[in-house]
């Protein structure tokens, strides 16, 4: 069986970075795959002929990204839909969309060449707006959006329709609408609830709202929701995955829809959702 093509992303900020790259590398090659090199991952090796993020998508089968959550979330978000399917190591603990840890290497490498995984499709939530010079962009998440106040410190007022239909008029520091994937990050520390990556549902949670009775809402990913920054006092921001954040134009809506692709994510067959999660928030059970 002919092995597919790996290219491997990686951040070059991680600790003992240039090392991982080259141990992955050889991994691969050992077992006779042809492996390329993003920009980064071969500045650390000083290997020639370095590929820009898109080049490498184009020509490989599998990108294996090297390193935590937001180095996947950065490649996804950059890639778009021309997105391969991701397979990530993470040197340090396992991460909630990483595929493998360091010590698994020998095992992760005969997985992605066998083809012995399973592939998580997770969807993204798309956002549409114009920024304060008027440009217009088209942005997706795999984690978030959200609609926040700037550097000052008063309220800002998010008016939100559900497919045309009011919802509320939400006051505080400003809104979260995560993806099912997001739900244990962002929208989780501001006190929304976990979900299934598998749901096809979209999360509103309001960030440190005015009125106690705001709390998370839930809706099908199947909407269009519409927010609009009412009586702007000031820079309303939107930030996507923790990324670029732009300046809203003033009486402009962002509009927000399921992106028309999804990210396929790398997992060992045998991995669960639920053996992550008890690990990550440090479940144990009752100690009654």
């Amino acid at each position: 069986m002919e092995h597919p093509v790996i290219g491997i992303v990686a951040n070059p900020t991680k600790s003992e970075a240039a090392h991982h790259v080259r141990s992955l590398q050889d991994a691969f090659t050992a077992q006779g795959a042809k492996v390329i090199l993003e920009e980064a991952a071969a500045g650390l090796l000083g290997a020639p002929e370095p590929l820009s993020l898109k080049e490498l998508a184009a020509g490989a089968d599998v990108i294996v990204v090297l390193g935590g959550d937001g180095t996947i979330l950065r490649t996804a978000r950059l890639l778009g839909a021309s997105v391969k399917p991701l397979a990530a190591v993470n040197t340090g603990h396992l991460g909630f969309l990483t595929t493998s840890t360091e010590r698994e290497i020998p095992r992760f490498v005969t997985a992605v060449l066998s083809g012995d995984y399973r592939l998580s499709h997770r969807g993204l939530v798309q956002a549409e707006f114009t920024d304060k010079d008027g440009t217009c962009y088209v942005e997706g998440g795999m984690n978030e959006v959200t609609v926040t106040r700037g550097t000052f410190s008063r309220l800002i007022h998010l008016e939100v329709k559900v497919n045309g239909d009011f919802l509320n008029r939400y006051s505080g520091d400003g809104l979260i609408i995560s993806t099912p994937t997001g739900s244990t990050a962002y929208s989780l520390s501001a006190g929304g609830p976990i979900i299934n990556p598998e749901a096809g549902v979209f999360c509103l949670t309001p960030i440190c709202p005015h009125a106690l009775s705001n709390r998370s809402f839930v809706v099908n990913d199947n909407i269009t929701l519409e927010i609009l920054p009412v009586d702007p006092v000031d820079e309303v921001l939107l930030n996507v995955d923790g990324g670029n954040a732009w300046s809203l134009a003033r009486h402009q809506p962002v509009i927000l829809r399921k992106a028309p692709w999804t990210v396929p994510l790398i997992a060992f067959r045998e991995d669960s959702f639920y053996e992550v999660l008890r690990d990550k928030l440090k479940w144990s059970g009752s100690s009654i």
